[in-house]
């Protein structure tokens, strides 16, 4: 037992049946519960670890109350690692709705500070940067729904702001503090991904940023909110490369320096893996999140509304967007490639819920076909989707 980790030894070979890896499973659940005391509330707080010439991991499912095992996998870097990050997670919150509203959500201290802060910055500022990349935002948000700042009323008391109120400055500000929230996640995550940075946090180095001064704070955010984080680790280009969202850079003081190096301080209470090491607790992450960013009745009074997975599942079934229908064209055309090729476009995409799951059924068919090579390529030039909405575009 190391902290809430749990290692179960096994000679080589003795993961190769499944009947071997149900009773190593079975084992370390029993240790997990004894360990938990039998308390349920407990068990999620464990890991454990199958270890021989392979290696396999069990979590308990809080959602389905069900136990998992994930694996066996064979003992190369990728399998350390993960055994690595798994270990480095225990001692940090998992990245799941929950937890994020509590330390992001409109209730919590931190948010209010951050809106009021980012709302003072729009409303007192004399830059001309900013005041265009607002009125554009404006003008943009005004027509991706039914906006007007009559429909906002109530929400300067959620956020603590004194009237007068300028509602357009304090829903700019609420997603300016969103999308910042979701670019650093982003971050935090290319540097578990990069190359090389596997151990590092890119938050905790904002933090040290922030402690050699505004100048340090500033070119860290800049490289930041330019992609450049993303492309010279991840290679991705043109990921939020100059967005409405970057103005709070030609506003950088101390107050504001304070409110985004406490964020980034509190985020890096949160384990990036999580998607990775339990990816039931990571989806639609940042759309519930900014549903309770904003209330209900002003997000429905403003025209937003979110489709349920199981609606888009049910209209790409009926368009025959599925595995069967998949096989059948591959037969039809003799051609494995030809459902890769099938050219799909949403053309009010929001945060892609339609294309997130037709990508989904189709990792699945390439998998299927061992086309895992060729997949991204396809992907990209064939799935496509369009918005108006920056902020559903970043999430």
């Amino acid at each position: 037992l190391y902290g809430h980790l749990i290692i179960e030894y096994k000679a080589p070979g003795k993961l190769l049946r499944g009947s071997d890896i149900a009773r190593a499973k079975e084992q370390l659940i029993d240790y997990i519960v004894k360990e938990a005391g039998g308390v349920e509330e407990r068990f999620r707080s464990f890991l454990g670890v199958i270890l021989c010439d392979k290696i396999a991991f069990v979590r308990y499912n809080w959602r389905d109350r069900v136990w998992t095992l994930r694996g066996p996998y064979d003992l190369n870097r990728e399998s350390v690692l993960r055994l690595i990050e798994a270990i480095r997670g225990l001692r940090r919150k998992k990245l799941a709705v929950d937890e994020l509203l509590r330390d992001f959500g409109p209730r919590s201290e931190l948010t209010r500070s951050a809106v009021k802060a980012f709302y003072r910055k729009v409303v007192d500022s004399r830059s001309a940067k900013v005041k265009a990349l607002f009125n554009d935002w404006k003008r943009l948000f005004s027509q991706v729904c039914a906006y007007s700042p009559e429909k906002l009323k109530g929400l300067e008391k959620d956020y603590e702001i004194d009237e007068p109120v300028d509602y357009n400055a304090l829903l700019f500000s609420i997603h300016t503090y969103y999308a910042l929230i979701m670019k650093l996640l982003g971050a935090e995550i290319a540097y578990l991904y990069g190359a090389g940075k596997w151990l590092k946090s890119y938050v905790a180095e904002l933090e040290d940023a922030h402690m050699r001064g505004i100048d340090a704070l500033r070119s860290a955010l800049e490289e930041l909110e330019s992609g450049g984080v993303f492309r010279r680790l991840l290679n991705i280009t043109n990921f939020i490369e100059g967005d409405y969202f970057s103005w709070y850079l030609e506003e950088i003081d101390e107050e504001l320096a304070e409110v985004i190096a406490e964020i980034a301080k509190r985020l890096s209470d949160y384990e990036p893996a999580t998607p990775v090491l339990e990816p039931e607790l990571t989806r639609d992450l940042l759309k519930k999140l900014y549903q309770n960013l904003v209330p209900k009745k002003i997000r429905h009074d403003l025209g937003e509304y979110y489709t349920p997975d199981w609606l888009a599942d049910l209209v790409l079934n009926e368009v025959g967007l599925t595995l069967d229908q998949f096989e059948k064209l591959a037969k039809k055309q003799d051609d494995i490639l030809a459902p890769l090729n099938l050219r799909v476009l949403d053309p009010a995409c929001g945060s892609g819920t339609f294309l997130i799951l037709l990508i989904k059924r189709l990792r699945e068919y390439a998998e299927l076909h061992h086309l895992q090579d060729v997949l991204v390529s396809h992907l990209l030039r064939n799935v496509v989707g369009f918005d108006l909405n920056p902020l559903a575009v970043l999430a």
